[in-house]
C-alpha cells in the first residue's frame, strides 16, 4: 500500500542521528521536505575539523613529496609558505565538499530520475547526498590521529589499506580510492533512493551505487602514478 502520510522534519542534531541509526525514517520524512544546506554545513564542518588540526609541517612535507613525485623541482624557501598551504589545504576541503554533493546529486537525478524512471527531484536526491555524506566526513575526523601519528593527511580507511599483497600501480590506486566510510554513505543514500520512489528495489540502488564507487576509482586511479 502506497504511503499517503505526511512525517515531519526531525531537527538538524536529530537527522544527524538518524543517518547512523534509521535511514530510513529520516528519508522518509525528506521525500516531502528535501532540506540539504544544515546536512552540507554538518558535513563541511566535520571535514574542516578533519584538517584544521593538522600542522603545518606536516602539509608542506606532504607537498615538497607530491611535488618531487610529480618530477617538479621543489624551489628555494618553499617551507616559508607553509601557512598559506594550510589555509589553501584547509579552505578547499569545505568547498570541495559543497560541490562534489552537487555533482553527485547531480548524477543520481540523471540516472535515476531521467534514465530509470523514478518519480525524483534534483533538490530530493541532493538531500539524500547531503545527509549520507556526513558519514564520509565524521569517518575523515575520526582518522586524524592515524593522520597525526603516520605524518600523512590523506589517510583513509579504504581497500587499498587491507591490500598488503599489492605493490605500488593501478590497482593498488584503484583500491585505495574505494574509502569504507564512502561505501557506508553510499549504502545510505541507495536507502534514500527507495524512499523517495518505493517502486525502486534497495538492491537496485545499491548496485548503482557501488558500480558509481568502483567507476570513480577506476577513473581516477588512472592519475597519481
Amino acid at each position: 500500500m502506497e504511503e499517503t502520510t505526511t512525517t515531519s522534519l526531525p531537527s538538524l542534531p536529530q537527522r544527524v542521528m538518524q543517518v547512523f541509526f534509521s535511514p530510513g525514517e529520516l528519508f522518509t520524512a525528506l521525500r516531502d521536505k528535501p532540506v540539504w544546506f544544515g546536512a552540507l554545513a554538518v558535513g563541511a564542518l566535520l571535514l574542516f575539523l578533519s584538517t584544521v588540526f593538522i600542522p603545518t609541517d606536516m602539509w608542506v612535507e606532504f607537498s615538497r613529496a607530491q611535488m618531487i613525485d610529480q618530477g617538479q623541482d621543489v624551489p628555494a624557501g618553499f617551507e616559508a609558505g607553509g601557512p598559506l598551504i594550510r589555509i589553501v589545504s584547509v579552505i578547499v576541503g569545505p568547498i570541495g565538499f559543497f560541490l562534489m554533493a552537487f555533482i553527485v546529486a547531480g548524477i543520481i537525478t540523471l540516472f535515476f530520475a531521467f534514465l530509470f524512471g523514478d518519480n525524483g527531484r534534483y533538490v530530493q536526491y541532493l538531500s539524500v547526498v547531503a545527509h549520507g555524506t556526513i558519514i564520509s566526513a565524521l569517518g575523515a575526523l575520526l582518522l586524524l590521529p592515524l593522520k597525526l601519528s603516520q605524518g600523512d593527511p590523506t589517510v583513509t580507511l579504504s581497500l587499498g589499506t587491507f591490500a598488503f599483497f599489492l605493490e605500488e600501480g593501478y590497482p593498488y590506486r584503484v583500491l585505495k580510492m574505494i574509502d569504507l566510510f564512502g561505501l557506508w554513505a553510499f549504502a545510505v543514500m541507495a536507502v534514500g533512493v527507495t524512499k523517495i520512489d518505493p517502486k525502486r528495489s534497495y538492491a537496485f540502488a545499491l548496485t548503482f551505487f557501488m558500480v558509481f564507487a568502483l567507476g570513480f576509482a577506476l577513473l581516477f586511479g588512472l592519475f597519481g602514478g
